[in-house]
């Protein structure tokens, strides 16, 4: 039953992920549903195969490194991608004053 439940999450989280990146517009505001894509869902599937494998199994211990994989280096790639798309926009990654008054 728990398993069931973790999967159908990280299931419909991934589903969600998928229809905000068809539904946005901008790539800044896609790589946000990109970045939940690669956390939430893979975390609840890491958690539904420990639960029903074992965490200090092969598999558990697999679906943990995984997740834990996919969340850093997705972070690190919508990093590098928002910077990309800054610089082509405005030609610099240097934060604008109305920028710099709103933090």
């Amino acid at each position: 039953m728990t398993v069931d439940v973790l999967v159908a999450l990280g299931v419909a989280i991934e589903l969600a992920s998928c229809v905000g990146l068809l539904a946005m517009r901008t790539a800044i505001d896609r790589i946000h549903y990109a970045g939940a894509g690669t956390v939430a869902g893979p975390a609840l599937i890491a958690a539904a195969v420990c639960v029903e494998e074992g965490l200090f199994t092969t598999n558990g211990l697999n679906a943990v490194l995984v997740a834990f994989l996919l969340a850093i280096l997705g972070a690190a790639l919508a990093t590098a991608t928002a910077r990309v798309i800054r610089l082509r926009e405005r030609g610099t990654l240097e934060s604008t004053p109305a920028e710099r008054e709103r933090a």
